[in-house]
């Protein structure tokens, strides 16, 4: 009898493996995921993920469809958010697309940055709001402990300023651009915001400082107001201390009368303890002549 021959069996077909995100595009989508996740309403979950053809798309990922124009004004306010980063984007009422460094984005982070700087030179409102405990009375100083006061009120004011949590969403994040213009963008744009760190937590500094003096003076004296009077007083010294500064170096020859554009919370302490702020010297006008020399008035008569 004839068997057959066996038929060949056909090897098992093997998917290919998924490709493994570029480490860039990762911390990229942590970065995009952080700001959405901030612009999103409580209880809402944001879904990211990679766009094949390059960069993410960013979607609402609720069990419950969210509504056409809600959804639109979500996904756009996302948009604004993550554009102010420097990113180029596209939203509709479905999903956000997050595209690569746009020139025009980075040329406003970079304006932002500024007038930013120019803001936090001032240091009155953060002066005037450290002093004020965030509006505790004496019955709160009694509950609380010296170091909870503060720590609140440093809170209070680091979420006025608002940057520090919007830099603290980049960390850990590299941003480089293969085209020159735009890496001299990021550059620019990197170094501002060190500038705008270093300006925010100048401030809380301050209000760490009055804070835990407020609350010192308080427990010497039982006069909340009188606390707060004596420690804004004193602080005024050293916060104004930048423009005695700009205006003693308007008096020298030569000088631009530009100032620096930033004084340090440091820099302004020091200066206010220096009692010659680089003022013109001067001479006195009744000088002894010397010896065998007439002075000038005995010349002219």
């Amino acid at each position: 009898m004839s068997i057959e021959p066996r038929a060949q069996v056909a090897p098992e077909r093997v998917l290919p493996a998924p490709v493994p995100m570029a480490p860039e595009t990762a911390a990229q989508q942590r970065v995009v995921h952080r700001i959405c996740a901030r612009v999103a309403p409580p209880g809402t979950d944001v879904g990211v993920a990679e766009l094949p053809p390059g960069g993410l798309q960013v979607w609402i990922d609720t069990p419950a469809p969210v509504g056409g124009p809600e959804s639109w004004v979500l996904h756009h306010r996302m948009a604004r958010e993550v554009a102010l980063v420097g990113w180029h984007c596209e939203a509709d009422a479905d999903r956000l697309l997050v595209l690569g460094w746009s020139a025009a984005c980075l040329h406003n982070r970079v304006r932002l940055l500024q007038s930013g700087l120019r803001r936090l030179a001032d240091f009155d409102p953060t002066a005037q709001r450290a002093v004020q405990l965030d509006g505790r009375g004496p019955e709160d100083l009694a509950a609380l402990s010296i170091g909870q006061v503060v720590a609140d009120v440093c809170a209070s004011i680091e979420r006025r300023l608002r940057w520090p949590a919007r830099l603290a969403e980049l960390d850990g994040f590299e941003r480089s651009s293969g085209l020159a213009h735009l890496q001299l963008l990021l550059a620019q744009v990197i170094g501002l915001e060190a500038k705008v760190a270093a300006a925010c937590e100048e401030h809380l500094v301050m209000a760490r400082v009055l804070a835990g003096a407020v609350c010192e003076h308080y427990a010497r004296h039982s006069d909340l107001r009188r606390a707060q009077r004596e420690v804004l007083a004193e602080s005024r010294h050293w916060v104004h201390a930048s423009s005695l500064i700009r205006s003693s170096a308007a008096a020298r020859p030569g000088s631009t009368g530009a100032g620096r554009p930033h004084m340090g919370l440091a820099e302004r302490r020091i200066a206010a303890s220096v009692i010659n702020h680089g003022g013109p010297r001067v001479i006195p006008a009744t000088v002894a002549p010397r010896a065998g020399h007439a002075g000038l008035g005995e010349g002219a008569r």
